[in-house]
């Protein structure tokens, strides 16, 4: 077994996961001469997902077998997650400024109306705000349905942990139309959606928990200027706070790259390639293929995110070798569906630590 990754049964003793959690904030109070590059997280992709109502599984899986796979994953509730050690989280957001856009979505239709949402959510999704769901009308079962109560939920836990390592929240920005009969089309992410998400997040969590780009950069021209010459900072002046990501291509982005022109606060990370003035953070999601890169990114200072799986596919045959990689890649957060082992899978695939934490 790779001495990467650590496989133990699904039941845990609370008392186990205790000892694990302690460790993790332990080791940060430990360390105050380490940079956040000198740590690694594994975390959850769609990491506010539930798992797709029976029925509605067993009909997807009759019309498209490969797309029902790849939605096959589930997680706990993201105070579980931050309760394991979990410090690394994706969040999947749908612009909704007048509420009830995503109240009736088809795939609840098709189920009969077969209790797929829960009261709350449905009262939650008739309200203005952002909405975290994966798929409109197919995949849209979640833990916090908006995005004020996945933060709340974060700032609770933050509050009751306040020397936590940094919270690194990556955000895709949902808008894309599926040509389907029916289906929902979602809202663009224009200026006005980016002000109004950057000010649902400040309201929850207030400018001091969040540590952004202008506080990397400093008297640098540029964020990559700071990162390639001065790095990241301690992880000690950075405990309890938040980074937010916008996993977004530059031209997707465009909107918040004129609005960074206008005053701010600006609280956002873009992912622009290596070397761009913006760049700090990488999105580099296959540490086969670009593993070089990767390793070029590390070590000139960057902080990068790929991904140990995805769609399942490593799950169901317990392949290891794309979370290897990720582990020897050095990129310090790696996204995963199974930092707990699927028990439907045989071989359990899992992505842990030799500890069995997630943060290294």
């Amino acid at each position: 077994m790779p001495s990467s990754c650590f496989i133990r049964p699904a039941a845990l003793a609370f008392s186990a996961l205790a000892v694990i959690f302690a460790s993790l904030e332990v080791f940060a109070e430990a360390h105050h001469d380490r940079k956040l590059t000198d740590l690694t997280y594994i975390g959850s992709h769609n990491s506010y997902k539930r798992a797709l109502h029976p029925k509605l599984m067993r009909w997807l899986n009759r019309i498209d077998t490969k797309t029902a796979e790849a939605l096959d994953y589930s997680h706990p509730p993201l105070t579980t997650q931050l309760n394991l050690g979990l410090r690394l989280f994706e969040l999947d957001i749908f612009y909704d400024p007048e509420g009830n856009l995503y109240q009736d979505p088809l795939g609840d239709a098709w189920l009969f109306r077969d209790e797929s949402f829960s009261t709350k959510h449905s009262q939650a999704l008739q309200m203005p705000g952002f909405k975290v769901l994966h798929a409109q009308d197919v995949d849209f079962r979640s833990h916090c349905i908006t995005l004020a109560e996945c933060l709340s939920e974060m700032v609770r836990f933050s509050t009751e942990n306040p020397s936590h390592v940094p919270i690194v929240i990556t955000f895709n920005l949902k808008s894309q139309t599926i040509e389907l009969p029916g289906f929902t089309v979602p809202l663009p992410f224009n200026q006005t959606a980016l002000k109004a998400l950057q000010r649902t997040i400040i309201d929850h969590l207030g400018l001091g928990r969040i540590f952004r780009p202008t506080a990397l950069q400093g008297r640098w021209t540029s964020l990559a200027a700071a990162v390639e010459n001065n790095g990241w900072p301690l992880i000690e002046t950075l405990r309890g706070k938040f980074l937010f990501v916008l996993d977004e291509s530059e031209e997707t982005l465009n909107p918040y790259s004129a609005l960074l022109a206008t005053p701010g606060p600006h609280i956002f990370f873009k992912t622009p390639p290596m070397g761009h003035p913006d760049a700090a953070i990488l999105i580099l999601n296959d540490p086969i293929q670009q593993s070089a890169e990767i390793r070029q990114a590390v070590n000139k200072g960057y902080l990068v995110r790929t991904r140990a799986d995805a769609d399942t596919l490593e799950a169901r045959i317990n392949d290891s070798t794309r979370r290897d990689a990720a582990f020897s890649s050095g990129a310090q957060l790696i996204s995963t569906d199974y930092y707990q082992a699927d028990p439907r899978f045989e071989g359990r695939y899992e992505v842990r630590f030799e500890n069995g934490g997630y943060v290294r």
